[in-house]
């Protein structure tokens, strides 16, 4: 007699099972954490300071949030621009500073300027010395080569030369009702720095991902080589990422000015990484070439929200960039993870 198989025999159930899980994990590896991370890191965040906090997901305490991040996020929205091309600013807070102060100085005639402007000229003014900071950093960086981290880096020890020079290190009080209603106002009970975030979001979102010029910005970010190959005229962009990003520093310089009252040299203090690390933090890839405004706001939001909540249970100013970096060192390593996979 042959002796017997006592092999297990593989049933339809334990097949499909097999099938089943084998689907699971194949489904997982498409998944792009770098995006799908944030979102839900910012729903847990609400659900979790929900519970913990009764103040947390009230009106007055959203609007509040919104309220926070909105200077930041004005700032993420160019820089934006700038990753996606696969450069970096690291100016834009000194950029923001010296806008804010020469937008102060050109409406009050305050620092012995010996002139006065109307309020929409002088924010007309203060938005082109924003677009001339970054324009000179991207010819630089374009046209001379030089790497945009040392450009704006210089451009940053510029402005703060500038700014303190403007101003010999004084405050400037006085700033015109109109002019702080940007960051002080409101439309229908909406906070009016609410509103310009909002603004700026909506046109940046357009411009990325309904034009020529934003599709031309993803080419290049991908891959340089092959963007130039096809015809764009890659300086021409460099130049205008970093003009963008002035221009969007330049216009939350205003901003600060209704949010604090008065144009002060420490107004940047502490803003030059938080919009940086909103866009990486909202999956923007930093490495260039992929990435989006909603990516960002998630980005901003997420920040304001971790910020907002742990201050709300009581956790001082050190837990809250503890935490901060916490989630931006994770977010970091599922976007270079995320780029290497590619």
């Amino acid at each position: 007699m042959s002796p017997q198989n006592h092999s297990p025999v593989k049933t339809n159930n334990d097949e499909a099972v097999s099938v089943h899980e084998s689907s699971l994990k194949a489904n997982l590896k498409n998944v792009n954490f770098a995006v799908v991370g944030p979102v839900v890191g910012l729903i847990v965040a609400i659900i979790v300071f929900s519970i913990l906090s009764p103040h947390f997901l009230t009106y007055g305490n959203m609007i509040n949030i919104l309220r926070q991040v909105s200077i930041i996020g004005v700032m993420a929205v160019g820089v934006t621009f700038v990753i996606i091309s696969a450069e970096i600013d690291l100016s834009i807070a000194h950029v923001m500073t010296l806008c804010g102060l020469v937008a102060g100085a050109l409406a009050t005639g305050g620092y012995d300027i010996g002139f006065q402007w109307p309020v929409w000229l002088s924010i007309i003014g203060a938005l082109a010395v924003g677009a001339l900071m970054g324009s000179i950093a991207g010819f630089f960086n374009a046209k001379l080569s030089v790497p945009s981290f040392m450009a704006t880096l210089a451009m940053m020890y510029i402005a703060e030369g500038l700014y303190l020079y403007l101003s010999g290190a004084q405050p400037l009080y006085g700033i015109p009702d109109s002019m702080q209603w940007f960051g002080s106002g409101s439309v229908f009970g909406i906070p009016s720095i609410i509103l310009v975030f909002a603004f700026v979001f909506i046109a940046g979102h357009i411009v990325l991902s309904r034009t020529v010029f934003g599709r031309n910005l993803y080419a290049i970010g991908g891959n340089k080589e092959a963007a130039e190959m096809s015809g764009i005229n890659v300086a021409k962009y460099k130049i205008f990422v970093l003009m963008i990003s002035g221009i969007c520093a330049a216009l939350a310089g205003i901003m600060m000015l209704g949010r604090v009252g008065s144009a002060q040299v420490t107004a940047g203090v502490g803003l030059m990484l938080p919009p940086i690390a909103a866009v990486i933090l909202g999956g923007t890839r930093l490495f260039g070439g992929v990435g989006s405004m909603w990516r960002t706001l998630i980005g901003v939001l997420l920040m304001g929200v971790l910020v907002n909540g742990l201050n709300l249970l009581g956790i001082g100013s050190d837990g809250q960039n503890l935490a901060t970096g916490i989630v931006l060192l994770i977010a970091v390593a599922a976007n270079v993870m995320g780029s290497l996979k590619k």
